[in-house]
């Protein structure tokens, strides 16, 4: 729950499974309500996700999250479009929480962290109850310039979302989990964020 500092709480109410208070003792401070709980905004927003050199994130028919290029009719088919899903919580940390998923044959693939720090599809409801703020399929994204953002993996803090070249595929880019490095820029970890055409 997020109040201001020094100021006494005042029960409102109950709302979806949420409990909210009001700050009262406080003059400088804004009077808000603050839910107490990690929970969805609604709706997901639709958006292509994509490498420097412009490839497109999809889920390949190998089950496998991968950038590849694209034809503009291939950029309406639905294993490119992702749903990325925006939480707010009431902690700490200025970068909202997301989950990013593509629907295929009706289910929902969710971007995935295994305990190897590998990246994979899973199928998930996405309407399963988040009860904190880690989660193998929860990133914080981070805008880094108009349209460019960072993913850190939330399970595995330092660690985001990036791309790497397929071996012996110079066409093909894998999605993978790279660390933070301190010494040097690591381009491959901003991602392209662009609103779907029709």
């Amino acid at each position: 729950m997020a109040t201001c500092e020094d100021s006494h709480l005042k029960f409102i109410q109950t709302l979806n499974n949420s409990f909210y208070f009001k700050g009262t003792s406080s003059a400088s401070c804004e009077t808000e309500l603050h839910s107490d709980n990690f929970r969805r905004c609604e709706p997901p927003i639709s958006r292509w996700i994509q490498s420097k050199d412009q490839k497109f994130l999809v889920l390949r028919t190998s089950g496998k999250f991968e950038f590849e290029d694209r034809t503009v009719h291939d950029r309406g088919q639905p294993d490119c479009k992702f749903e990325i899903q925006i939480y707010q919580d009431s902690g700490t940390n200025k970068n909202q929480a997301v989950m990013l998923y593509v629907c295929a044959d009706d289910e929902k693939i969710m971007l995935s962290c295994k305990n190897n720090k590998e990246v994979c599809p899973e199928p998930m409801d996405c309407e399963v109850r988040i009860e904190a703020a880690e989660h193998k399929a929860l990133f914080r994204w981070k805008r880094i310039s108009t349209g460019k953002y960072m993913f850190e993996s939330t399970k595995y803090p330092g660690y985001f979302l990036a791309f790497e070249h397929v071996e012996d595929m110079p066409c093909l880019h894998k999605l993978i989990l790279r660390q933070e490095s301190m010494d040097e820029v690591d381009e491959s970890r901003i991602l392209c964020v662009n609103k779907c055409s029709p």
